[in-house]
Formats: C-alpha cells, sequence, structure tokens
C-alpha cells in the first residue's frame, strides 16, 4: 500500500477515486491532480476504509502554490537573474502560431512552448 499517491490523469472521474484511493494505506495521502468536468459533483469513496485507516484525499492545483502571491514572485527573482526560466521553454511561437502550438503540444513536440506577443 502506498504511502502517497498521485492522482494525475487528463481527465479525472470521481469515479475513479475509489480505485485509486484502494492503492493508499494506513495513514496514506491521495492528492487529486487531475482536471475533472466543472460540472462534477460526486465521487465514490469507501468511507469504512477512509476513516479506519485515516486517509486524506486532497485536491491540488498549482501544487501548494498560490499563483497571485508565487508568480509575482518567481518573475521578480527572474528579473534579478536568481531564477532561469528561459531555459525551460521548448519553442516560441507568434500569435499567428498559435494552432502551431497546440498541433505540436499534442504531437509531443513542444512541451512548454510560450506564445510572444509583439
Amino acid at each position: 500500500m502506498a504511502d502517497r499517491l498521485a492522482y494525475t490523469v487528463g481527465n479525472g472521474l470521481g469515479s475513479d477515486i475509489e480505485i485509486a484511493l484502494s492503492l493508499v494505506g494506513k495513514l496514506g495521502v491521495m492528492v487529486f491532480t487531475a482536471v475533472a468536468d466543472a460540472r462534477a459533483r460526486d465521487a465514490k469513496i469507501d468511507l469504512f476504509t477512509l476513516t479506519h485507516f485515516q486517509q486524506q484525499l486532497r485536491g491540488a492545483l498549482f501544487g501548494a502554490a498560490n499563483p497571485r502571491i508565487d508568480i509575482p514572485k518567481i518573475l521578480d527573482l527572474y528579473m534579478k537573474g536568481e531564477v532561469k526560466l528561459d531555459e525551460l521553454v521548448t519553442r516560441t511561437y507568434t500569435l499567428d502560431e498559435v494552432n502551431q502550438g497546440y498541433a505540436d503540444l499534442m504531437d509531443g513536440k513542444n512541451i512548454r512552448g510560450v506564445i510572444l506577443f509583439d
């Protein structure tokens, strides 16, 4: 049984949570990072096991970061030369190339593309 489990599939379904949580052991934590349909309102969970195993189920977007606070901090560090971001960019695109950027992403040719607005 896992101490920690990150549920990171592309399209998260409430019906999958119970299956994933069944892999988590006593005092374990499952972190749900998948993107779910905004209208989804239900999830299936074995409440007996959740309680008796003292498991935790958490949701996460951007890790534990707060984008309103952390992105300006990262940008400030970047401007000071303390954080390297340019090296993380796979490829740049013009606004006219946005469709190509998405195609490259879907084809696995580009992981961190950036659209340049001139």
